[in-house]
């Protein structure tokens, strides 16, 4: 199962279970994927792309608390 179906089928589990915080950030998540597909102009990306992606999501998330925690 690639990562896009996963997110979506988590989407949807999120949306049935009414959590907020998980489905806010799976929704990041799909639209960071699809971004980079468009942008791209080639339909598929790899799953190595799949996980730069992340990591940099991972690490914009990280930098930004800790901004938030030096203030």
């Amino acid at each position: 199962m690639r990562l896009t179906e996963s997110i979506n089928s988590e989407i949807k589990k999120a949306m049935l279970a009414k959590e907020a915080a998980k489905l806010k950030a799976l929704r990041a998540i799909k639209a960071a994927l699809l971004l980079e597909q468009t942008k791209g102009g080639d339909k598929q990306i790899s799953e190595a792309d799949e996980i730069k992606i992340l990591q940099k999501l991972v690490k914009q998330r990280k930098d930004s608390a800790a901004i938030y925690e030096q203030n």
